[in-house]
């Protein structure tokens, strides 16, 4: 398996939050709720640059997309020829997946979820993507998802983020440090 990891300063803020406990979790499902809950798309319906700049690498196959959001990354990979899951702990975000991939006239499954607690399985992926969503604690479990030779594509906002950008997430928890 291969890893593939991006570190971005975005000038908009994406999935920083990390789940502690279920208790969190509805009221974490609400507030992404609230911010996808609008009509336009809160941060486009074009994939990440650098999953586009890196597409070639990766083999058609099965995809699962954590922390999905509005579909953008997952509907952008079913363009590509995978079969997709998209996972987000937010209902309205995943409406807005579905809505974007009959636009586009391609299929993605979406299971509302939260990433931490969801059974990714062994063996099941060629690709698992996370743009903006860090936890470490699901790496391991990535790792058992996927397929020998898979790919996890990951990209994360850094300790620099703060100083160089005023949007994204300030909580150092949410943030990758040098070397991790």
């Amino acid at each position: 398996m291969r890893i593939w990891i991006g570190f971005c300063v975005c000038m908009f803020m994406l999935y920083p939050f990390v789940l502690l406990a279920d208790e969190r979790s509805a009221s974490k499902a609400e507030k992404w709720d609230r911010k996808y809950s609008g009509v336009q798309y809160l941060y486009g319906t074009e994939p990440v640059d650098f999953l586009k700049q890196n597409i070639a690498r990766f083999n058609k196959g099965k995809a699962l997309v954590l922390a999905a959001g509005e579909g953008r990354n997952a509907v952008f990979l079913a363009q590509q020829g995978f079969q997709v899951t998209a996972i987000d702990i937010s209902e309205k975000g995943l409406e807005k997946c579905q809505q974007l991939a009959r636009e586009k006239k391609v299929r993605v499954k979406t299971v509302v979820a939260d990433v931490n607690n969801y059974d990714m399985g062994e063996n099941r992926y060629d690709l698992i993507t996370d743009f903006y969503f860090f936890d470490p604690a699901i790496f391991a479990k990535v790792m058992t998802a996927l397929k020998p030779g898979g790919f996890f594509i990951f990209q994360t906002f850094s300790l620099d983020q703060p100083m160089i950008n005023r949007f994204g997430p300030r909580n150092p928890a949410y943030l990758v440090k040098p070397n991790e």
